[in-house]
């Protein structure tokens, strides 16, 4: 079984929402999926949640050390919005794990983000 680590960075919000539960139930989420259906190794993702000002964007993803990924997500949206765009960054996470993507990834992250924002809510992981 693989194990995913959900690391917490950086924690600039100004709301009561617990953006942080909700990043970890998110990640492990669709990272535990795809790392089981995939056969992959564990995977550490470290998310930093800030205000968009500090970002200048509502997200972004890179590689970090040691197999790790690092995302940040601006809270200051909606919470549809900021779960699209958790999984909008996760997925650039999912490329880099199996190694594929077009171009610079953004069509499929792009094209998947809301659809998987809204099966993790129908699905009751909130």
């Amino acid at each position: 079984m693989q194990t995913i680590s959900v690391k917490h960075g950086t924690y600039n919000v100004h709301k009561k929402l617990c953006y942080r539960e909700l990043s970890e139930s998110a990640v492990g989420w669709l990272v535990g999926w795809f790392l089981d259906k995939h056969k992959l190794s564990d995977t550490c993702v470290l998310v930093n949640l800030q205000i968009s000002k500090q970002l200048d964007c509502w997200g972004t993803c890179h590689e970090g050390d040691n197999d790790d990924y690092i995302v940040n997500v601006a809270t200051d949206q909606s919470i549809r919005d900021f779960l699209a765009t958790l999984m909008h960054e996760l997925v650039h996470v999912l490329q880099w794990e199996r190694g594929t993507w077009e171009g610079d990834g953004e069509e499929e992250a792009e094209k998947k983000q809301y659809k998987l924002a809204d099966k993790f809510w129908k699905e009751g992981m909130l």
